[in-house]
């Protein structure tokens, strides 16, 4: 990760005993019924048609010799539920669905259900994901082997596996197909595979109330134009050093060679404290971020949209900007509209927050004001496109005894803007960590 923190490590994902919390009011958890939650404007509206907001966790198995689905128990959900929460964002894999090209796994898919269910029954909404880090099971987590073109491109050895976003000839080669559609061993399009994969999960969820709606991808990722942001606001630094009299200003060359450093990696970080160059880097890195949203990832939501739309009209369609939206670049992904121009009434924006710093030992420069422009550039989007938003992902603190003062200011951030947010992640040991009281502070629905 060292060599590419400076754009992506806030995106891994991206992810004491406390006193009991008094349990949230009964209605702002699931309802018996056949009603799901809707969107209304820029709201999300619970069955009955009040005004409701989301506070939850992640809960993600990524193993897939657990089947994705082990070790996730009533217990969890009923624990999540008691920590006052209303919702879960529960990771589900495309190598899970479809294993072999068209052949899609129903026992997995009954896990799934059996988890819904569960969650169901403590009053939990759930938001399904489809997840993905480094696109493939091959790599990371998400598509399957037989939907993995890497061009028998070498894969690069790395100390931390995100690094490999940048330097590994195959996972970029694999993105790109993806992206291009490539056809699949069976003549299909890769995305077309993996919209009927969410057509497969629609259909079975069509009409489960509990299922709060479909997070299309989770952090989409450009391939090899991803190059292009880091090598533009690495330029745009070394400028902006060089008209502020650094001596001696490093050249961009010379700051990916800082960032193989701790040293190097604090002295980046310490030069992004100012809002004026953290912003201008990002101005940098926006024109070919904004190109890969309108050109590649916009068409996929589409088809993925069209498919889920074809089999289920009613639960929400979530759709995440790209990975540099975590950092504050201005994401260019538009709401839906089918084919004769009509916006689709039920999508939401699902964005993720997290600072440069995160799933580093750099806790210590963690900055509140790049967070705060992060989330503030969301909402703005959100209110221009009409939609509700959900923040998706925030956190990735792993039990960390110094990031309790963050998750409170954090937390306090989301909550005072009435915004519906899903931390990373749930593991039980949660229990033990101090921060878990500010991720219990009581939340209020309108």
């Amino acid at each position: 990760m060292w060599r590419c923190f400076l754009v992506f490590s806030l995106l891994a994902f991206a992810s004491g005993v406390a006193a009991p919390l008094v349990p949230a009011q009964q209605d702002s958890g699931v309802q018996r019924g056949t009603s799901t939650a809707i969107v209304s404007g820029t709201e999300f509206l619970d069955p009955s048609g009040k005004p409701i907001s989301f506070h939850g966790i992640n809960i993600c198995n990524k193993s897939k010799d657990q089947g994705y689905t082990e070790n996730i128990s009533s217990a969890d959900l009923a624990q999540i539920r008691g920590w006052g929460m209303n919702a879960v964002r529960l990771c589900i894999f495309w190598d899970g669905l479809e294993p072999q090209p068209g052949h899609f796994d129903k026992a997995y898919l009954d896990r799934i259900a059996d988890l819904v269910y569960k969650a169901k029954q403590q009053g939990l909404y759930v938001l399904l994901d489809m997840h993905q880090d480094l696109y493939s099971v091959r790599f990371g987590d998400g598509a399957p082997p037989w939907a993995t073109l890497d061009d028998g491109r070498p894969h690069a050895q790395v100390s931390d596996w995100n690094d490999a976003y940048y330097i590994s000839e195959d996972v970029q080669a694999a993105l790109d197909h993806f992206w291009d559609n490539s056809p699949g061993p069976d003549g299909e399009g890769l995305q077309d595979h993996y919209a009927e994969a969410w057509r497969f999960v629609a259909r079975r969820f069509r009409d489960e109330p509990a299922v709060l709606g479909y997070d299309l991808m989770n952090e989409p990722f450009p391939g090899r134009k991803a190059a292009r942001l880091e090598l533009a606001m690495l330029t745009r630094l070394s400028a902006l050093l060089a008209k502020d009299g650094h001596t001696p200003h490093p050249s961009p060359e010379e700051l990916i060679r800082m960032e193989a450093t701790s040293e190097g990696r604090r002295t980046i970080i310490s030069w992004m404290r100012s809002m004026r160059v953290f912003k201008s880097m990002l101005q940098a890195g926006e024109p070919g971020m904004q190109e890969f949203d309108r050109l590649q990832l916009m068409p996929m939501y589409e088809k993925v949209g069209k498919a889920i739309r074809q089999v289920d009209s009613r639960h929400i369609l979530f759709l995440e900007p790209n990975m540099s939206a975590n950092l504050g670049i201005r994401t260019a992904i538009s709401p839906f509209v089918d084919e004769g121009g009509k916006r689709d009434s039920q999508q939401a924006y699902a964005p993720h927050v997290y600072d440069i710093v995160v799933d580093t030992p750099l806790l210590d420069l963690m900055s509140m004001d790049r967070i705060r422009l992060s989330f503030d550039r969301d909402r703005r989007f959100s209110h221009q496109a009409g939609i509700p938003m959900l923040i998706g992902e925030w956190g990735a603190f792993y039990l960390n005894p110094d990031a309790v003062r963050p998750t409170r200011a954090m937390k306090q951030l989301f909550d005072r803007a009435d915004c519906s947010e899903m931390f990373w992640a749930y593991r039980p040991a949660l229990t033990q960590w101090q921060g878990l009281e500010a991720l219990k502070m009581p939340f209020h629905n309108h």
